[in-house]
């Protein structure tokens, strides 16, 4: 992070610990030695049976540190390069590593971390519940409940309802997002930010076709039907795609990445059943339609006798 004063310890091949300090003015910074803003002594590093490094140091603060209710923290690990660390993660425990600390009281803590945290929690369980979730219920009930006309239109209100809520949603996790990124200077996921941007915009595209939506004997329904529902399984498919992205940031206990995809597991089951029955339901309704269709056929030309053979003959007497 650009401005750190940083304290640097790490285990050289010879097996000897080295410990300095460089302040960071750069996100390409190399860590090199340097003098921090105050003064530093007696720094030393050593390495546990665990392998967790150790850092001593006596720090000589100013007043206005030593005054602050709290001074931010932060910590990383990562690996060496030659003879100087080299990039740390930026996913997972590497984006948590934060904390406060009360130079007077002694008393150190997490706050701003777990702080950070939650807001990452509550961006990625908007998102995954609106764009991951309620989006593919909303386009279950349009493609499967439409096809039985005791649902017409209610069919059509419960899609718009659970579309018009989810995108609602999601804007505002989108938003949690930007914001979140806005704090984190320096730290990009690059893909996940482009996806969600795109998923914004065909959102909102999505919620103006609603307003734009033709009749269904218009002239111009087809081409409004190809567009919404290309659209609309381009978010599907960029939703769900971005919801485990989000996953691998946030690096969550693996019960709720296996219990998601335990929800899209039950819903392909569900929409599999459905597409079997809805279409037996249409050959079933359409072979129907053709049976009455030929009795209408044999009742009108046999009303004159059979096949007209039977006014042939009385015309022939005459």
């Amino acid at each position: 992070m650009v401005g750190s004063q940083a304290i640097v310890a790490f285990q050289k091949p010879d097996g000897t610990m080295r410990a300095y300090t460089a302040p960071i003015d750069s996100y390409r910074t190399k860590l090199q030695p340097g003098d921090l803003s105050f003064r530093v002594s007696d720094l030393s590093a050593t390495i546990t049976k665990n392998h967790e490094i150790v850092i001593f140091a006596t720090l000589e603060l100013d007043d206005n540190i030593i005054r602050s209710s709290s001074v931010n923290q932060v910590w990383q690990e990562g690996p060496l390069s030659g003879d100087f660390p080299a990039m740390h993660g930026v996913s997972g425990s590497n984006v948590k590593s934060m904390g406060t600390i009360d130079f007077i009281s002694g008393d150190s803590g997490t706050g701003a971390a777990n702080s950070k945290s939650k807001k990452k929690h509550i961006h990625g369980v908007m998102n995954a519940v609106s764009w991951g979730i309620m989006m593919p219920v909303g386009a279950v009930f349009a493609r499967y409940l439409k096809v039985f006309p005791s649902t017409d239109p209610a069919w059509f209100y419960l899609h718009a309802t659970c579309q018009t809520t989810a995108y609602i949603t999601g804007v505002i996790g989108w938003a949690t997002g930007l914001r979140l990124g806005s704090e984190s200077v320096g730290v990009q996921y690059t893909s996940h930010r482009f996806i969600s941007i795109a998923l914004f915009c065909l959102g909102t595209l999505q919620v103006f076709a609603l307003l734009l939506r033709p009749n269904k004997d218009h002239k111009h329904r087809l081409y409004w039907n190809i567009y919404h529902h290309s659209i609309g399984y381009s978010v599907l498919i960029l939703g769900i795609l971005n919801v485990f992205k989000g996953f691998d940031i946030l690096n969550p206990d693996d019960k709720w990445k296996k219990a998601y995809i335990g929800i899209l597991i039950g819903l392909a089951l569900v929409a599999i059943t459905l597409e079997v029955y809805t279409w037996c339901v249409v050959l079933t309704r359409k072979t129907k339609s053709n049976d009455a269709r030929n009795k209408s056929n044999i009742g009108v030309t046999g009303s004159n006798g059979y096949n007209g053979y039977e006014e042939a003959r009385t015309q022939d007497r005459v």
